[in-house]
């Protein structure tokens, strides 16, 4: 009878899971659920009272979320490419990119407005007004897609390089798109622009800002944490993880609108790191951006060591475990 029930609970994807585990499902579906609600519920603000109007309003408020796909379709192609070149499964993307979508997004509005309170009582409301989003918004917005890949992952079972790049991506393309959405209806639906002002800001705004945005911002951060934690790189680590802080502070700065120019440099403190290791994880594991520094080697060398240690990190994730005995299946 014991060797029967030993069975069963291996065949069981959620037997072998302890009590944290489902602590932390129950928190992280509740969050989760939360978020429909405050990312649609005020879809229906204004003072307009015909139906005509009550008609323009949510035509021109739908029209501009269809353009948001002209950077939503690019994404998704260039993710499905990654994802089936480093082996990631499809349910992982989606799973990362709706918690994205539903989870960080309301929170970060509420933080994001308790900062502003606190930088006014503590400076003053010029310092505010023109540098209170370079401040708030990438400690905020960069920390809360940060833990929400995290908990996809660490609810997920997956540790990989590989799985920090593609989770990061999608979970900040799904913030991108709630941030989207929620300016359109903020500034274009309730302020009542008309059919053309409307596709101007929307495109002028939200679409020509999407190519370096939060889906390059957190994948960054991500393979940080990784590099960090899991393959015990801490400066290139913090190194890594102050590219998309200080393009999103200089992205809220006067400096994104002093041209075209300032934009594009804005732009590449972030996309060169990113097109590196996305480069690195997609197609070698991250061997480069893991390996140990010349130094490391050397020393290894010195003291007869050669580097058996630094062939295991250096291997990717599924010749890691090569020889290793079984394991229970991991992730939901």
């Amino acid at each position: 009878m014991a060797p029967e029930s030993n069975a069963t609970l291996s065949r069981n994807p959620f037997g072998y899971h302890r009590r944290r585990w489902w602590v932390g499902l129950t928190a992280f579906v509740f969050l989760f659920l939360i978020g429909p609600l405050a990312m649609f519920g005020d879809m229906d603000r204004g003072t307009i009272h015909h139906a005509s109007q009550l008609a323009e309003h949510y035509q021109t408020m739908l029209l501009c979320f269809s353009l948001l796909l002209l950077y939503l379709v690019p994404f998704f192609v260039f993710v499905r490419y990654t994802r089936m070149r480093a082996g990631v499964p499809r349910w992982l993307v989606v799973l990362a990119f709706a918690s994205g979508l539903f989870i960080p997004g309301w929170i970060a509005g509420e933080l994001n407005d308790a900062a502003d309170v606190l930088l006014r009582a503590a400076t003053s409301k010029a310092f505010v007004s023109t540098w209170g989003d370079a401040v708030e918004a990438p400690l905020v917005e960069e920390t809360l897609k940060l833990l929400t890949v995290l908990a996809v992952l660490g609810l997920a079972g997956r540790h990989g390089g590989r799985d920090w790049l593609v989770g990061g991506m999608c979970v900040g393309m799904g913030f991108q798109l709630n941030e989207d959405l929620g300016y359109i209806v903020d500034q274009v639906a309730s302020a009542h622009h008309g059919y053309e002002t409307a596709v101007a800001v929307t495109l002028g705004d939200r679409v020509s800002g999407a190519l370096v945005s939060h889906w390059t911002y957190t994948a960054l951060a991500a393979v940080a944490v990784w590099l960090f934690f899991c393959q015990r790189r801490r400066l290139r680590g913090l190194l890594l993880v102050l590219a998309p802080l200080l393009s999103h502070a200089a992205w809220d700065t006067p400096l994104s609108d002093a041209g075209a120019l300032f934009e594009a440099l804005i732009c590449l403190i972030a996309a060169i790191p990113f097109l590196y290791a996305w480069g690195d994880i997609t197609f070698d594991g991250g061997r480069r951006l893991s390996a140990p520094c010349p130094k490391r080697r050397k020393r290894h060398a010195a003291h007869g060591t050669p580097g058996s240690q630094d062939a295991r990190e250096d291997a990717a994730p599924g010749e890691k475990d090569a020889g290793l005995a079984p394991q229970p299946p991991r992730g939901l």
